[in-house]
């Protein structure tokens, strides 16, 4: 790979690398249809100052979708760093960030002091901040990113959370426990827009979903019309909507793409890698996917698909951020073949509680999966050192050791399995203590 390229080539930065002071808001992430519009100052705000007016060259900032983080980020860094060069990261899935660091240092050397920005960080770019990467951070080179916390919350190692957690400032929502976003948003009109009245809606509905939940779940892939268009199908038969040939379906994302409905553009064209474009859902609506009665799953379904586009690198890191959101059977579709060491004990843990729930719900064959689900336990056991885990794996692998050795017809009900438990949930009852099978982690069956 050539020396400051991002995976998938190119240079890592855009095309535009103006002072922090000069740069717009969409340099900085911003795209929604107010991103010009007066900023209403929060107390965050004094925050973000003291930390950038700081000599600390990492600074992660966080909050939920909707919270405005980016927004505030961006008046942060004009008005603390403004005469330093803006490098923003196109593609945070795939840059690679050491180079990407070391080309912002050569360039630190002819134009003088610069400041990195990545936002909206997924696990893949998270993952990289470790001490040797950012040992290339000095006063000269800056880092700043913004992730949002279910990827914070996406199973990170350990080490790596610790490194996070010193350099993090959170936005945290409005007075009234809402994302600052809902008061500055058209939330009227988005409601209208995911719950509409009539079937004449259901295939830009169906396009919008799409896209919505490519961005709920980091999918790394840039979403370009033509795979858009590839996509769709799974959440358009889900909302009942017409058949549409492949040049229908095209048609209809260039006026998804090219209208906007009632002031409130549904889908945009934002860089991506290379140079080139990729299709990008509003924030409004993966917030309210998540929070609105006209919300919705996200269906299993384009987990199946999605299994066949990432490679096992990719897989694992969607299915931890569907873990984070709590999408515990996408995950188990995605995290299918991955390798345990790809994962956290702690996913590892999730995924096999997940895959006995499914197993023993399984009709017609109770318990079908009992042996995949021990091997995801097992692999969760053997890196585990957090003495809770440890003791609720054990007794998760007991359940299914003893559920495996009884025969089908002194069975007749399945027994219950307990379901995925955090380490704050109350001790589960402790059942007989046999003598404990460990196996290794083999590749689990597909849950189909």
């Amino acid at each position: 790979m050539a020396r400051g390229q991002n995976r998938r080539g190119g240079s890592p930065f855009g095309a535009s690398t103006p002072r922090t002071a000069e740069a717009g808001p969409e340099i900085a992430g911003v795209h929604d249809d107010q991103a010009d519009g007066p900023y209403t100052p929060r107390p965050v705000d004094d925050v973000l100052v003291d930390a950038l007016g700081t000599d600390r060259p990492l600074l992660v900032v966080t909050g939920d979708r909707l919270a405005g983080t980016s927004r505030a980020v961006h008046r942060a860094l004009r008005r603390m760093l403004g005469d330093r060069l803006l490098l923003p990261v196109v593609d945070p899935h795939t840059v690679d960030l050491a180079a990407a660091l070391q080309q912002a240092g050569l360039t630190a050397v002819r134009s003088g002091p610069v400041v990195v920005l990545a936002d909206d960080a997924p696990p893949a770019l998270l993952d990289q901040l470790t001490p040797g990467v950012l040992g290339a951070l000095d006063d000269a080179v800056r880092l700043v990113v913004t992730t949002r916390r279910t990827y914070l919350d996406a199973f990170l190692a350990p080490a790596t959370r610790t490194l996070l957690d010193d350099a993090l400032v959170t936005v945290p929502a409005a007075g009234d426990g809402r994302p600052f976003g809902e008061r500055v948003r058209p939330l009227v009109k988005a409601h209208a827009i995911l719950d509409p009245i009539g079937s004449s809606w259901l295939v830009p509905l169906g396009l919008l979903r799409t896209a919505v939940d490519w961005d709920r779940l980091g999918v790394p892939l840039p979403l370009t019309p033509a795979l858009l268009t590839e996509v769709a199908p799974i959440h358009l038969t889900a909302l009942g909507a017409p058949a549409m040939s492949p040049g229908e379906l095209r048609r209809a994302v260039r006026e998804l793409v090219t209208s906007d409905h009632g002031g409130v553009r549904l889908l945009r064209k934002v860089p991506a890698a290379g140079g080139g474009t990729r299709l990008a859902s509003d924030r409004v609506f993966s917030h309210l996917a998540d929070t609105d009665p006209a919300g919705w799953a996200v269906p299993e379904e384009l987990a199946r698909d999605l299994w066949f586009r990432l490679d096992a690198a990719d897989r694992a890191r969607v299915a931890r951020v569907a873990l984070a959101r709590g999408d515990d059977q996408v995950a188990l579709w995605l995290a299918t073949q991955v390798s345990p060491d790809d994962l956290e004990p702690a996913a590892l843990h999730r995924l096999g509680v997940t895959l006995a729930e499914r197993s023993a719900a399984h009709a017609p064959e109770p318990g079908r999966w009992d042996r995949g689900a021990v091997n995801w336990l097992s692999a969760a056991l053997d890196r585990a050192d957090d003495p809770d885990l440890v003791r609720r794996t054990q007794q998760m692998i007991v359940l299914l050791e003893e559920r495996m050795n009884v025969p089908a017809h002194e069975t007749p009900e399945p027994p219950e399995v307990p379901a995925a438990r955090r380490p704050v949930d109350d001790d589960p009852p402790t059942p007989p203590a046999p003598r404990l099978i460990y196996l290794r982690p083999r590749e689990t069956s597909r849950a189909s």
